[in-house]
């Protein structure tokens, strides 16, 4: 029994130290943290008035971009939906729109330019009007897209010579396998080289597609058989 007893005793010595040394360590902190604030509060006080400014900001720009993006939105709509334009009127007014237009609806207008030029058979001018999406586009997208209606137009008008050939060439290229529309690119340069005969190239580009995991099934679908009718060439 009296075993037991200080078996508890010490028990409770035990616990009491413990819990000295716990006060102990708590004050040493809070000396340290102390000590710490007195030395870089300034700093301290800097650095968060310049996460909540920042963190403001944000979500000033943010709001505002939303604001402005709706804004930009009715205002293209509003011009494409007036009966009372004709298709000149609304791609002058589309081109004044452009010049201070953000978030990408500088962009979105000029395609709107370039559909309404296509439809007026206006061949030259919307060629022009891509053109000037691909060397100003704000977005990498937009651009891709501009690429490839760009070079489906120019090989539907005529057979290309060597400089036309290489001009639209370097604009396919110039697609990065990290950006969307890469394996369309390559596709349409596929069939470039097989339409000048350059069965080589062709089947490098064909093959490269259908053993790409990465590439869209409905590409690589065409490409194999891209790739079959290029080797039927071969063979005779």
């Amino acid at each position: 029994m009296e075993k037991n007893q200080k078996s508890l005793k010490e028990q409770y010595i035990e616990m009491q130290q413990n819990a000295f040394m716990r006060e102990v360590n708590e004050d040493v902190r809070n000396e340290k943290i102390f000590s710490i604030w007195n030395k870089y509060k300034y700093y301290i006080i800097t650095l968060i008035i310049m996460v909540l400014a920042i963190t403001i900001s944000k979500n000033i720009y943010e709001a505002n971009k939303e604001k402005v993006s709706m804004q930009q939105a009715l205002q293209i709509e509003k011009i494409m939906s007036d009966t009372t334009l004709s298709n000149k009127d609304k791609i002058s007014s589309l081109h004044t729109f452009a010049t201070n237009a953000k978030y990408g609806y500088r962009d979105i207008a000029y395609f709107n330019i370039y559909s309404m030029q296509l439809a007026e058979n206006n061949i030259n001018d919307a060629i022009a009007t891509l053109k000037i999406l691909i060397n100003s586009s704000t977005d990498t997208s937009f651009e891709n897209v501009a690429i490839l209606k760009l070079t489906s137009l120019l090989s539907s008008q005529n057979e290309l010579n060597d400089s036309q050939f290489n001009e639209i060439k370097d604009m396919l290229e110039s697609i990065s396998s990290r950006e969307p529309f890469y394996f369309s690119a390559q596709y349409v340069l596929g069939t470039l080289y097989l339409a000048r005969n350059n069965t080589t190239e062709a089947k490098k580009i064909f093959e490269d597609i259908s053993n790409d995991e990465m590439a869209p099934i409905g590409i690589k679908s065409q490409s194999i058989n891209m790739l079959n009718l290029v080797k039927s060439k071969s063979v005779k």
